[in-house]
């Protein structure tokens, strides 16, 4: 986590204005979303209809609202970021490990999440195996890493990048989002998925034949190949060191304990439907993960060409491209689809952080008979709550990799070896918390050490610690972090005690 604020000057240009056309589509948009949330607040008569939807969700809507939650902004701005840095690497080690584990999720682990009847988080599994202790740990881990940081970040880099003041532009924001969410929930999260699917998929297709016609066809690539400073955009590793693939890859095991997964799977009507939505979401995913990757590079290659300024830095890249080279019209169809990337993931998350703190933490720890009432209520406030820490939270981050990194490396290392622990063995009480605790003493050991006595990189934009010839990223946190939870895990299962039968 870098001390340095995440809004520096964008470089700005004097045509990334909107038009008043451009807003109006954006406006009915912001408009639609409010409805929805209005029309299925009548839905909601218990604490389960609105944090799980009642347990009805169906293929169509797991698909839009798994592939629209998983795939936010930080998704199109962080990849295409890795792409304008790193080339087609950004896909195939960033991107790729994402679906190779999220087969695994929808063909082993989700099968295995319909014995937990009953269940709603994935704190619920954690206690079954573990206990309240390991619970509440798990529950702190993932309010961290659900809280939607990262999309308030790249909503900020949108309104600042767009000339919106970033205070009042934020706010607006966050109250339409948090508006159909705290009146819809689950559903109006779905459902408006569904919507913000559509839009993503629809801007991101027309944007990528004008990006390539602007760029002169794709002459590019050779030209890049040709270049030193971008020929390694081609290659699959990116000019990247084993180490740091392996790094990459590692925080993609996040998908195998994400929240969203573990929620859609107790709101979904079968496990077909969840496989099948999974399954098909890969295929969506890949062919959007390459779309925001090549953007990434035509930005890196007008660069090179003097087309765009020389200090763009990578995470504007989307941005710039499609306001360079979008007609009116278009333009505030793409900037509807980035703010709907936005919103699917800050609506998502803020449902599932607020469930966090409210059904995994206040209700068994101060109030275990808490009504479905009260702890509706106490839910829909937290959605707002989430939102606005959210905002401020994201101010601690340079880039957008850096957040992702600290998030997923906060699920990875705490949450992982103990939940695929319950799945695939009989563990005691013990290796769960030992498993937990471990992960976060290691996580926070690794930046600790990693600030004290690294150095920041100004090439990479990234802290690096040289120590006897090696040298260890930022980027390492989980894979220095895991081994430190299996241990913690093992060292529970052999000195704990066998659970009470």
């Amino acid at each position: 986590m870098s001390p340095t604020v995440l809004l520096p000057p964008l470089a700005a240009l004097d045509h990334a204005q909107l038009d008043r056309f451009d807003y109006v589509i954006i406006g009915l948009y912001l408009t639609a979303m409010l409805a929805l949330g209005a029309v299925l607040s009548s839905r909601i008569k218990a604490f389960k209809d609105y944090f799980l939807a009642g347990g009805a969700l169906t293929t169509p809507l797991l698909i839009c609202t798994l592939v629209s939650s998983y795939y936010g902004i930080e998704a199109m701005f962080g990849t295409s970021e890795s792409g304008f840095y790193y080339g087609v690497a950004a896909w195939f080690w960033f991107s790729l490990p994402f679906y190779v584990f999220i087969t695994f999720a929808a063909l082993v682990i989700a099968p295995r999440l319909r014995r937990y009847e009953g269940a709603m988080t994935l704190s619920d599994i954690l206690e079954r195996h573990y206990g309240q202790p390991t619970r509440v740990v798990g529950a702190i881990a993932c309010f961290l890493y659900s809280a939607p940081i990262i999309a308030m970040a790249g909503m900020m880099t949108l309104m600042q990048f767009l000339g919106i003041p970033i205070v009042w532009g934020l706010l607006a924001a966050i109250a339409i989002c948090a508006a159909y969410t705290m009146l819809g929930g689950l559903w109006a999260d779905a459902i408006s998925d569904t919507m913000q699917f559509v839009l993503m998929c629809v801007s991101l297709a027309i944007a990528i034949p004008f990006a390539v016609e602007w760029i002169g066809g794709w002459t590019f690539v050779e030209q890049m190949k040709a270049a030193d400073e971008t020929a390694h955009h081609f290659s699959h590793h990116g000019g990247q060191s084993g180490w740091m693939l392996a790094a990459w890859t590692m925080t993609c095991l996040t998908v195998l304990v994400e929240p969203a997964f573990y929620q859609r799977t107790f709101a979904a009507a079968g496990t077909r439907s969840v496989q099948r939505a999974l399954l098909t979401g890969i295929v969506l995913w890949a062919a959007y993960d390459w779309g925001v990757t090549l953007i990434g590079i035509i930005a890196r290659s007008a660069v090179e060409r003097g087309m765009l300024p020389a200090d763009l830095e990578g995470k504007a890249a989307l941005l710039t491209i499609c306001m360079e080279m979008l007609p009116t019209g278009l333009r505030g169809l793409m900037i509807g689809g980035i703010l709907a990337a936005a919103m699917s993931m800050i609506d998502s998350y803020s449902l599932l952080a607020s469930g966090n703190v409210v059904y995994d933490v206040y209700r068994p720890l101060f109030n275990p008979q808490a009504s479905d009432r009260r702890l509706l209520v106490m839910t829909r406030v937290g959605v707002f709550a989430v939102m606005i820490a959210s905002a401020l939270i994201s101010l601690l981050f340079e880039r957008m990799r850096d957040t992702w990194q600290f998030m997923s490396g906060i699920m990875a290392s705490v949450v992982l070896v103990p939940v695929m622990g319950a799945f695939f063995s009989r563990p005691k009480p013990a290796a769960g918390l030992g498993g937990a605790i471990g992960g976060f003493i290691g996580l926070i050991a690794f930046y600790a050490l990693l600030y004290a006595r690294g150095e920041f990189d100004d090439g990479e934009k990234t802290f690096v610690w040289r120590i006897a010839g090696a040298e260890i990223w930022q980027d390492y946190a989980v894979l220095c972090a895991l081994p430190v939870s299996l241990a913690g895990f093992i060292a529970g299962n052999r000195f704990g005690k066998e659970a009470p039968r």
